[in-house]
């Protein structure tokens, strides 16, 4: 919460920092305006000057202009009182533009102070962030528990900040392994706050699970702990709620069954080139206008089956020149692709890698992104 109010009262800086800067680049302009003028009038009586010096030495050479001489005095001392009058002028010109450039600097100083401030504003938050990413990066479970009973596996996640509200959980308790992948609402630190809810959640609910443990009640007790955690009985049925997308799924490590439920993500099954999917209820784990309760599918797996689970991230990403999103479809045929290429993880998360590099260009990532490429 610390580090959300630091984020705005940054924003706000940065506006109030904005308007001082249009505000001193007008008067600045409107300035070197005046200082132009000034320096025309300046130009002009130095010009009167000269002429004076001119007539001055013309007067005393000259003794055959007798007509004119006599007028010349009458003459001069009316150009010599324009003269002064114009050199009062030119003073106070000149003490209003020394007022101006004062004025100018202390804007300037005063704009370096805010500058400054911003800056260890942003450099506090940007600490907070990077402490609280260690933190979530310390509570997501060590990847050991796939290394050690999947014969190969793959986790590719793709923050859109520094911390993800995209986050994968997994855990073995005796032949049982359960490994899911999870979207929450948001990125970043709101995000991140609920992920690493879903995460404590996860580890309440999965305490203790046995061969009667079903996706579906996992998920339901989660939409239970998020419902009243944030208290969302209460909340008008119109307001936003927050909540997470998750695929679960439950593997025995003996008979290499499987048991899926989804909570609006999928689940896709690529075997022999073949996918295969297992659809979602389309429900979050959350508050939601029509509750439907989740769904429990079961399946045997067979070796060198690829269970793919994942956020909407990359289907929802943008495409630099067209500005086409990925979609789902074609999800669905780049992982039938690279399954085909090679069944290596490394190499199939690297693809995925590389095609989203490609396909996002220029055009700024949407959302974060993570896909769990799991191998029985």
């Amino acid at each position: 919460m610390t580090a959300i109010l630091a984020v705005i009262a940054l924003i706000q800086h940065l506006t109030i920092n904005r308007r001082i800067t249009r505000a001193t680049r007008k008067t600045e302009e409107r300035y070197k305006t005046e200082i132009k003028n000034f320096e025309s009038d300046i130009d002009r009586l130095n010009y009167l000057l000269e002429e004076k010096k001119s007539t001055e030495n013309t007067q005393k050479n000259s003794s055959q202009k007798e007509n004119q001489t006599k007028a010349l005095p009458e003459n001069f001392v009316l150009e010599q009182k324009k003269l002064e009058h114009d050199k009062e002028e030119i003073i106070l010109k000149n003490k209003k533009l020394w007022e101006m450039s004062v004025l100018i600097q202390k804007e300037k100083n005063h704009i370096q102070l805010l500058k400054n401030d911003i800056e260890n504003k942003h450099r506090n938050i940007t600490d907070s962030i990077k402490y609280a990413k260690r933190i979530q990066d310390a509570i997501l479970p060590k990847e050991d528990v796939l290394r050690d009973n999947l014969s190969g596996y793959f986790l590719f996640w793709l923050p859109k900040e520094t911390v993800s509200g995209d986050f994968y959980w997994m855990k073995q308790q005796g032949d049982l392994l359960i490994f899911t992948v999870a979207d929450c609402t948001g990125h970043g630190v709101p995000g991140a706050f609920m992920s690493m809810m879903g995460v404590t959640f996860l580890n309440e609910v999965c305490t203790n699970i046995n061969d009667d443990t079903q996706p579906s009640q996992i998920l339901e007790d989660m939409r239970g702990l998020v419902i009243s955690t944030l208290k969302q009985e209460s909340a008008s049925p119109l307001e936003p709620k927050d909540g997470m997308d998750m695929a679960l799924c439950i593997l025995n490590l003996k008979t290499k069954k499987i048991k899926f439920s989804g909570a609006n993500n999928p689940m896709y099954l690529v075997r022999k080139g073949e996918l295969r999917e297992f659809k979602a209820i389309k429900n979050p784990i959350g508050q939601y206008p029509r509750l439907k309760p989740f769904e429990t599918e079961e399946f045997q797996a067979e070796h060198g089956d690829y269970i793919y689970m994942f956020s909407d991230g990359f289907a929802d990403q943008f495409n630099g020149e067209t500005g086409k999103k990925v979609t789902y479809g074609r999800l669905k045929n780049l992982l039938t692709d690279i399954n085909k290429e090679s069944d290596n993880p490394k190499i199939q998360k690297q693809k995925l890698l590389d095609f989203i590099t490609t396909w996002r260009g220029n055009f700024v990532q949407m959302d974060d992104i993570l896909i769990g490429g799991y191998r029985i």
